[in-house]
């Protein structure tokens, strides 16, 4: 009984749904056509480069701020009501999914964020080279 009180508060607390951000995951989004949304600011996305087929949109200005535009440019880009959310590391993201889940956008966000993602492609490449053997 004590663990469906547990779930049924998460549930409340957080209706966004929150996935690791894994390869796997990414490919399933892609596959069912969902749009990844990556929030992380210009210089983050020349870093580490960004998902293929991603729209990219700053949430958060320098100042911390929600960009007041955000959501008329992710209009304009021909994102709708549902879509997945990546940050660098998943903090910006889960707060940014919490925000837009409560103006009534289904929000998948991707835990760990472009750090958990590139974690897992690494081990995706040391498995398939043996190289961790």
């Amino acid at each position: 009984m004590k663990k469906i009180i547990l779930l049924l508060v998460f549930v409340l607390a957080f209706g966004y749904e929150s996935i690791p951000a894994t390869v796997a995951n990414i490919k399933k989004l892609q596959k069912k056509h969902i749009p990844i949304v990556d929030i992380r600011t210009p210089d983050e996305w020349m870093m580490t480069g960004v998902i293929p087929g991603a729209v990219k949109d700053t949430f958060f200005d320098s100042y911390g701020r929600i960009d007041s535009d955000f959501y008329k440019k992710l209009k304009q880009k021909g994102v709708g009501k549902t879509f997945a959310i990546i940050c660098r590391t998943g903090h910006r993201s889960r707060l940014a999914a919490q925000i837009l889940e409560k103006k009534g956008y289904k929000i998948i966000e991707l835990q760990g964020g472009m750090f958990e993602l590139m974690h897992d492609m690494l081990h995706i490449v040391f498995r398939k080279n043996d190289v961790c053997k």
